[in-house]
């Protein structure tokens, strides 16, 4: 029996698009490749003072309509908005461009909106001097609401570089009714996980349980394992393990999964062209963060899959285990540049992005700021979308993420995308490809100065 699940006509909200020029705003597109990123300490990023022009503003297509209601809001304020890919699977677009206009001299966005978390990491470096310290622009009493630990990755040493957009810890997504049809119970363990899905490809072929082949499953199945493969020990010293059972463990369980199909590896992921096409009416279940609600599986989203058969589950542990752990793929980041001459109009508008209800209302993820975020959740539950709350079961994620993922100078998500999804594609065990992810992570982790071990 075929379960309809999701119409396959929906439009595709892109974690990659393309440069939109707007307000008339010019960009030179050349392209300039860097080496590796200097390993010194980041000085605080003074930010320079005056009035010029209108805040040149970068957001990617996503936050277009939160940008739209702050204009909306303050028609007074003059802004230049450009759509971005906001460096989204490791693009490195900014880091590039930032690069263009240190050596021209001129260019910098005032304001940028990034999907990836080390981007305060690399642009606050000297090598790019990108990134201005705000901690004398956004008053205490605005920080103290954020989401406890939200904000580490704005942080270097004392020094506030962002502020969090949204969170993006890793939940179990299903789909209610099939699950029903089927006569599984939603389950609790990643082994209970697997078992499901090695029976859905026996007798439910075609329907899937998770994915892979995007450019962030590693921070979906390793981090969720406390696989120490790109841990921090101190600011200067990471340790790569890939011979962790944390690690060999998860590559195990996935492998037959990707082979038999349940979990299969897609060109582009959930967001590849393909995707849609072939799995839109076919997710049973889907390991995933917070934001694929309102990006992968609502209405004119990715897979436009209909009201009334999501749901959420708390995240997947291991049986046995009393360590209760779960992923992280993001969380958008507000970015004030150094050179922007209007630090105060830059700092109340990446303060209104991030803590303004008409704006978070907007985004797809979940607020960062806890005085928005309750009302976000409510919002998003009394929608009946959802099969059951989310409130509680984010609750519970929330508090749940693995610290040892760390952020580091370099990007985890384009190694992983260059070294593990290509022969996941081509039909490669997740084990036999793990060794070289964690190869490549020394190589670039030894270039941009850290000391590499295998053992803490």
């Amino acid at each position: 029996m075929k379960l309809r699940l999701s119409s396959k006509d929906g439009s595709r909200r892109q974690r990659k698009s393309a440069y939109v020029l707007v307000s008339g705003l010019a960009l030179s597109m050349g392209m300039i490749v860097t080496g590796g990123i200097s390993s010194a300490a980041p000085r605080p990023a003074a930010i320079h003072h005056g009035n010029a022009g209108p805040l040149v503003v970068w957001v990617d297509a996503t936050r277009k309509p939160m940008l739209q209601a702050y204009m909306k809001a303050h028609p007074a304020q003059k802004i230049s908005m450009v759509i971005f890919d906001a460096d989204a699977n490791g693009s490195g677009t900014m880091q590039t461009k930032v690069s263009l206009f240190n050596r021209t001299g001129h260019g910098w966005p005032d304001v940028i909106f990034s999907a990836e978390q080390n981007d305060v990491t690399s642009l606050a470096d000297p090598t790019f001097h990108y990134a201005g310290a705000l901690n004398s622009l956004i008053p205490t009493s605005v920080l103290n609401n954020f989401a406890k630990g939200s904000l580490a990755p704005c942080y270097i040493g004392t020094t506030l570089y962002c502020l969090r957009n949204d969170l993006a810890f890793d939940v179990l997504w299903y789909n209610a009714p099939a699950m029903k049809l089927f006569g599984y119970k939603v389950p609790t363990t990643w082994q209970q996980w697997q078992a499901i899905g090695e029976n859905v490809a026996k007798n439910h072929p075609g329907y899937i349980i998770g994915s892979l082949g995007n450019s962030y499953d590693d921070s979906v199945y390793l981090q969720a394992a406390g696989c120490p493969i790109n841990e921090l020990l101190t600011p200067t010293k990471l340790l790569d393990n890939p011979s962790s059972p944390n690690c060999t463990r998860m590559a195990n369980l996935l492998n037959p999964l990707a082979k038999d199909g349940s979990v299969p590896a897609v060109s582009g992921g959930v967001f590849g062209s393909s995707f849609d096409q072939k799995y839109s009416a076919r997710v049973l279940m889907m390991v995933g963060p917070a934001w694929y609600g309102g990006s992968i599986f609502a209405p004119s989203s990715a897979l436009n899959i209909p009201k009334g058969q999501m749901a959420a589950a708390p995240p997947l542990q291991w049986a046995g285990s009393s360590q209760k752990l779960t992923g992280d793929v993001g969380g958008g980041l507000w970015i004030i540049s150094s050179h922007t001459t209007q630090p105060k109009a830059a700092a109340a508008l990446v303060t209104w992005m991030a803590t303004n209800s008409a704006s978070q209302f907007l985004s797809p993820g979940y607020p960062a700021y806890k005085p928005v975020a309750g009302k976000w959740i409510a919002k998003e539950d009394a929608s009946g979308y959802y099969v059951n709350p989310l409130a509680p079961v984010f609750a519970q994620a929330a508090g749940q993420v693995w610290a040892g993922w760390s952020q580091t100078r370099y990007d985890v998500y384009g190694i992983w995308n260059s070294t593990v999804s290509p022969g996941l594609l081509e039909g490669k065990s997740v084990s036999s490809l793990i060794p070289g992810f964690a190869a490549s992570i020394k190589n670039y982790a030894m270039t941009d100065g850290y000391t590499v071990v295998s053992h803490p």
